[in-house]
């Protein structure tokens, strides 16, 4: 199947694959190794990129950086992040896909070129968490944003939850295509330990897993947390050295399968704009306890799949854990329901929306 993918479309066209940065692994960047996998001639370009912590690209794909790859990394710069993607040259691409949560829009593309937009969120501290000192500021950004986000031929997304929300800020429409997991490799185990709970992700404020420590603090159950990122120190004075939260930091692909395949659920304390992570979850037969909004919500059945909480508070997720200890789960049907998000899935939709367009803009 994968083979397939890789086929030529129409006219062989020159491809440019767009990425805000390169400096990490998560979801996002899972989605950008599959999007590489159905073009794999296509050339990257990324605000700045940070070799040491990117061993999961294809060592033969070119990159290509902007203007800030050689200024220190800060979010003082963060205001130059548009006219930083402005300045790349694509004149010699027929397509440019920009998979983006941040200024992927913004890029400039001659009339000839298709231009093609896959959003993973809005800029989250423009239009989710903004500064409260920012606020008149970015409300005159906003303007300019609309108009910039008209750029791009055609806009896609991850999910429904994306796509109110450029349409609702944006005036955008845009059309779904769900990103896929590996079902393959994340795949159920026949005796699994089920003695501890997880948390998987970049511990970072936006993900909300400080309630998720305090909460554990006054239970007995055993909490193990996986990432790494700013909050991490803050975090661990919160947990206070309790003898039932771990922090393992990152760990390696087979760690993260055995952590799925052995915990009795995992706990997605933020709002997702998709939810990767409780797929691969899910996959591996482990349900879900997660907080009833945002994209989650659409990968997710309530009381099949996991158990959703309405307050991201230490009593209404100590609340879905009572009531996760008393429900039974089809460990089975919580694996098949993952496999309606497999990522072959997600590289046909993709490849086929971007066929589409091209043959549409050639004639």
């Amino acid at each position: 199947m994968i083979k397939n993918l890789k086929l030529k479309i129409k006219n062989s066209p020159r491809i440019a694959i767009y990425y805000d940065w390169l400096n990490q692994w998560g979801g996002a960047e899972k989605v950008l190794l599959n999007i590489i996998k159905i073009f794999p001639n296509a050339e990257l370009f990324t605000l700045f990129y940070d070799k040491n912590k990117c061993d999961w690209l294809p060592k033969n794909i070119k990159i290509h950086t902007s203007f800030l790859q050689n200024l220190p990394q800060t979010n003082f710069l963060t205001p130059i992040y548009d006219m930083a993607a402005e300045s790349f040259d694509f004149k010699n691409f027929d397509i440019v896909i920009s998979t983006t949560s941040n200024v992927g829009h913004c890029l400039l593309t001659s009339p000839n070129t298709l231009f093609v937009c896959y959003y993973h969120n809005l800029n989250r501290y423009v239009y989710i968490q903004p500064p409260k000192l920012l606020i008149p500021l970015l409300n005159i950004y906003k303007t300019i944003d609309k108009i910039l986000a008209k750029r791009p031929d055609a806009t896609l997304c991850n999910s429904f939850t994306t796509q109110q929300r450029l349409l609702s800020n944006l005036n955008i429409n845009s059309k779904i295509i769900n990103p896929g997991i590996d079902t393959k490799y994340f795949i159920p185990i026949k005796n699994p330990t089920n003695d501890y709970f997880l948390v998987v992700g970049r511990l970072v404020p936006h993900k909300s897993v400080d309630y998720v420590v305090k909460t554990f603090l006054t239970l007995k159950q055993k909490l193990i947390i996986v990432g790494s990122g700013r909050d991490q120190n803050k975090l661990k004075k919160i947990a206070k050295n309790a003898k039932n939260i771990f922090f393992l930091g990152q760990v390696n692909n087979n760690k993260l399968l055995s952590l799925y395949q052995n915990c009795s659920a995992l706990i997605c304390p933020q709002i997702e704009d998709f939810g990767i992570i409780s797929l691969e979850a899910q996959s591996c037969g482990r349900p879900i306890i997660y907080f009833n909004t945002g994209g989650i919500t659409e990968t997710n059945i309530e009381n099949k799949t996991g158990i959703s909480f309405n307050r991201q508070n230490k009593q209404s997720l100590c609340n879905a854990i009572n009531k996760f200890t008393k429900t039974k789960f089809d460990n089975k049907f919580i694996s098949q329901h993952a496999k309606t998000f497999d990522e072959s899935i997600f590289m046909l939709n993709f490849k086929e929306a971007i066929n589409k367009l091209w043959k549409n803009k050639s004639l």
